[in-house]
């Protein structure tokens, strides 16, 4: 059984904000231990749209709290979709775009760094590198 919960529910509880060079989504930092390379956030998807081309250069895990989480090759083709109420290990190195489905998507991303000092990579539709999000990045922002 599914469960469904209104987005605008969350913004009672979540504070929301933009994550620095992806549009479509809105992200709630939980926390950013970095002496244990850990970063764990909340992470609402719109529907029906796409963020931009990007790497997670660390070990990214994810569990679909709400709607879908597509998943899309560099060439736009879908690779996969995520249903609520399942847990997912992510491949480190993996570029891709996600996004997501009919509802949008709310997700717990739980980053792991061991030893990396970049998270991410943002990339244009070419797969060049426009933006590197590391530790420092997000201590900043936070």
């Amino acid at each position: 059984m599914t469960i469904s919960i209104p987005n605008d529910l969350y913004d009672d509880v979540i504070a929301w904000g933009a994550f620095a060079g992806l549009e479509n989504l809105e992200v709630s930092i939980s926390e950013i231990d970095e002496e244990r390379e850990i970063l764990d956030a909340i992470v609402r998807f719109s529907p029906n749209e796409m963020v931009g081309m990007h790497k997670h250069c660390a070990q990214t895990n994810m569990f679909v709290i709400q709607g879908e989480l597509r998943i899309y090759e560099p060439d736009g083709e879908l690779r996969e979709v995520r249903p609520a109420g399942n847990y997912y290990r992510g491949r480190r190195d993996d570029v891709h775009t996600e996004g997501g489905g009919e509802e949008g998507a709310v997700v717990l991303y739980s980053v792991r760094g061991h030893g990396e000092n970049d998270l991410f990579e943002l990339m244009d539709e070419n797969q060049n590198v426009q933006a590197v999000i590391g530790w420092k990045e997000l201590s900043a922002g936070s």
